[in-house]
């Protein structure tokens, strides 16, 4: 439908009024200048509430899941340095023990293997010094009484090359059994092998 003017006319029509800016003086109808704007029933095209709302759920969601990865990473870094401190700390423990020693070789000797079961995460450890063609144990950590008892009564052994110790001493190397009693030794029913079973 068209109004008076020729123009269209719907509820949402604007109306813009202009006018040449300062009309009397000698520069007129060089600038043009808005003086004034009307809507009328102009309608918002925004987005829906309930849709706003569940797109600000799913990035909180997103942020949650986001700091709940950074939360678990920086648990792992803590558990990491940790676990790198681990040695560290053992040496500065047994250095602790050998300056307020005083020529006590059993208080280091003790310092010594508490760490070295710690950080083999054993259940035990015997700490054992080369004695002519034999081993003694020179400190017990965490040991079972009946394994205290066998130490007592056989402070120095010879272990057969068929046990752990007995191939670390040959070796000079690191000698890991995974399961002792499935070993010859024991299965053989070697003193040493049995006792530490």
């Amino acid at each position: 439908m068209a109004g008076p003017t020729g123009r269209g006319t719907s509820d949402c029509a604007d109306e813009v009024t202009l006018s040449l800016k300062d009309a009397n003086s000698p520069t007129s109808g060089r600038k043009l200048r808005s003086t004034g704007t009307k809507a009328k029933g102009v309608a918002r095209s925004d987005e829906p509430q309930a849709s706003l709302i569940k797109r600000l759920k799913a990035h909180a969601s997103d942020l949650e899941k986001k700091l709940e990865a950074r939360t678990r990473e920086l648990g792992e870094a803590r558990d990491h340095l940790a676990e790198a401190l681990e040695p560290h700390t053992a040496t500065a423990e047994v250095l602790q023990a050998i300056t307020t020693s005083f020529g006590d070789l059993e208080s280091v000797f003790d310092a010594i293997l508490a760490n070295a079961t710690r950080l083999c995460e054993a259940g035990f450890g015997t700490l054992w010094l080369c004695e002519g063609e034999g081993l003694r144990a020179v400190a017990l950590h965490n040991a079972p009484s009946a394994y205290v008892r066998q130490r007592e009564r056989e402070p120095v052994i010879r272990p057969s090359p068929a046990t752990g110790l007995g191939r670390a001493a040959i070796t000079k190397q690191v000698v890991q059994i995974a399961d002792a009693m499935a070993g010859r030794a024991y299965r053989e029913g070697d003193p040493l092998a049995v006792g530490a079973v």
